[in-house]
């Protein structure tokens, strides 16, 4: 009877003493600046790779004279590769409910958080259409389309599914 109360007083011990319990918890996804989109990154697949240097392609391939000066300007663009629900991602789920993450100005309902869309975009150098990081960026809310954006510390053009 006796030894139930210790191995629950040195669970508690143990459990108190540690400041950080990285096997209990995942870590904490990297801090963006303030006017960074990111809310996190993730690795692509190739599938995924391929569809967004064909979007890429096309996002250059319909550039007026205006927009090619942009794209001389920032070489980097940001690229949509796929699209998930907040839900699915559970890493990214407890940020945004810990409120820890920037989240996005149209979210009125914050019950309704893991059915907002998840853009995964990959950023290209367009000049080489070689990918600029081996990581992609989670965003709910991009900014307009052609328009400037820092994502994970990254400023490139944001090209959405490759549209201007």
């Amino acid at each position: 009877m006796k030894k139930i109360p210790k191995v629950a007083l040195l669970l508690t011990l143990f459990l108190t003493s540690c400041t950080e319990l990285s096997f209990l918890w995942p870590p904490t996804p990297a801090q963006y600046g303030t006017n960074d989109y990111a809310l996190g990154e993730a690795q692509p697949y190739p599938h995924e790779v391929k569809l967004a240097k064909q979007r890429l392609a096309n996002f250059i391939r319909r550039a007026d004279p205006k927009q090619r000066q942009l794209l001389d300007q920032n070489p980097y663009v940001a690229v949509q590769a796929s699209e998930i629900l907040a839900g699915e991602d559970w890493p990214l789920m407890r940020e945004l409910s810990s409120g820890r993450v920037r989240t996005m100005q149209y979210v009125q309902d914050f019950r309704n958080i893991p059915n907002y869309p998840v853009k995964f975009l990959l950023l290209f150098d367009h000049r080489t259409q070689h990918l600029v990081r081996s990581d992609g960026v989670l965003v709910m809310d991009p900014p307009r389309r052609g328009s400037l954006g820092d994502f994970a510390g990254v400023r490139a053009i944001y090209a959405g599914t490759g549209w201007w």
